[in-house]
């Protein structure tokens, strides 16, 4: 294993602020907590805990892309640069990616919650929609920094491009094919089968495009900010 001197803060894979402050970890962790009492209160009030149960699996799946780089990113900040230990961590990353972004997809419960709980649940699903997407474009903007030095500008953007429509590919995967990120493991031919029958449906390609395109300009607008604000601290 290859282990480098050259400072991860140098490279540009991480802005020393980001690696001090730890503040987006923090922030998403306050989100998780806000969704987490949501449910929590709805279970205690109604007796059912299917939200719960729901909600916070699909958000621990959310979550798990992100642990992969930020344990990735520690790794390669500690000098540990072997190029199979970042192809594997960035491919099991982009496998549980669209997880983060599919908790969008659960407002679809929202036509099945009855009149009463209508105005609590609709908030509940908002925080942890907007948690899972926030949590994606955070692990995103981490492989972003982790892959521009060693790929280049241009290269980077277009495999940030390509990660978000795999990840509105894999949205309709999990949404009206009902597959799962470890089925690439535990069922590789039928999901290989399926994948190869889903561009026969037009809804797939539909759903694809709409959510991959979307996705990518929510990170471009994503980026951008924390581009701007990191200049603004800089000219201060």
């Amino acid at each position: 294993m290859h282990i480098s001197a050259t400072s991860p803060y140098s490279s540009g894979m991480i802005s020393p602020r980001d690696a001090r402050s730890g503040k987006g970890t923090r922030a998403l962790a306050l989100l998780t907590l806000i969704g987490l009492g949501l449910v929590t209160t709805r279970g205690l009030l109604t007796g059912n805990w299917w939200f719960f149960i729901m909600l916070t699996w699909n958000l621990f799946l959310a979550w798990f892309p992100l642990g992969v780089v930020l344990v990735l990113r520690d790794l390669r900040q500690s000098g540990f640069n072997n190029k199979w230990l970042l192809v594997g961590g960035l491919a099991g990353w982009l496998a549980f990616l669209p997880n983060a972004p599919y908790i969008i997809t659960d407002l679809f419960h929202i036509k099945h919650v009855d009149q009463p709980l209508l105005w609590f649940d609709t908030m509940a699903l908002f925080v942890f929609a907007l948690t899972g997407l926030l949590i994606g474009l955070y692990s995103i903007l981490i492989v972003h920094r982790m892959l521009r030095p060693l790929s280049g500008n241009l290269s980077t953007w277009a495999l940030i491009f390509s990660s978000q429509i795999l990840s509105g590919f894999g949205i309709y995967l999990g949404r009206i094919g009902r597959w799962n990120s470890w089925d690439v493991l535990t069922s590789p031919t039928a999901l290989t089968m399926a994948i190869a029958r889903a561009y026969h449906d037009h809804l797939s390609i539909k759903l694809t495009i709409a959510y991959g395109f979307v996705l990518f300009l929510m990170y471009v607008a994503f980026y951008w900010y924390i581009d701007h604000e990191k200049e603004s601290e800089r000219s201060q």
